[in-house]
């Protein structure tokens, strides 16, 4: 995995974030996020029942992360009470006519939405990415009813590419 460096950052509300890279340890809060924003049914493509999480898995996913280095898996916690609020992972391309690329996902919880955590997060992947020799394309794929991602997105810099 790219390393980064862990940083303390101070969120909109005054709330002290640290984002630091994921360690295994992060595998049940991480699924317990992703559990939390399915059942919401309005940012992720899986309904609640399908989505098949296990410890065991998530745990295998950051390994896996931490063997590649074009591969980042960050978290953003709460540094006063040691709470992961929300999650990114970025993974480049498997195959050599793709491995200039790499696709993230970022998911951050409901009652921290909108006090900029999306950007800290987002931030410090395009920083670990222009150090990257390999990485030439981030992309991602988001709902066109996400406003609010669209909109950080836009701002950061990234453009429309095409719609499903």
């Amino acid at each position: 995995m790219g390393n980064i460096e862990q940083k303390i950052h101070t969120s909109k509300n005054g709330t002290d974030i640290l984002i630091r890279d994921a360690k295994p340890k992060d595998a049940a809060k991480i699924i317990s996020i992703n559990k939390k924003i399915i059942d919401e049914k309005i940012f992720m493509l899986r309904e609640p029942e399908e989505g098949n999480y296990t410890i065991e898995n998530e745990i295998r996913n950051i390994e896996n992360h931490l063997r590649n280095p074009e591969s980042l898996y960050i978290v953003a916690e709460t540094e006063a009470q040691d709470e992961v609020i929300g999650f990114l992972e970025i993974q480049n391309g498997s195959l050599n006519r793709t491995s200039h690329t790499a696709m993230f996902s970022m998911f951050i919880q409901k009652e921290y939405r909108e006090s900029g955590i999306g950007s800290l997060l987002l931030r410090t992947l395009l920083s670990w990415a222009e150090k990257n020799p390999v990485i030439e394309k981030v992309t991602l794929a988001v709902f066109s009813t996400n406003e609010r991602a669209i909109n950080l997105y836009k701002k950061s810099g990234f453009t429309e590419e095409g719609r499903c």
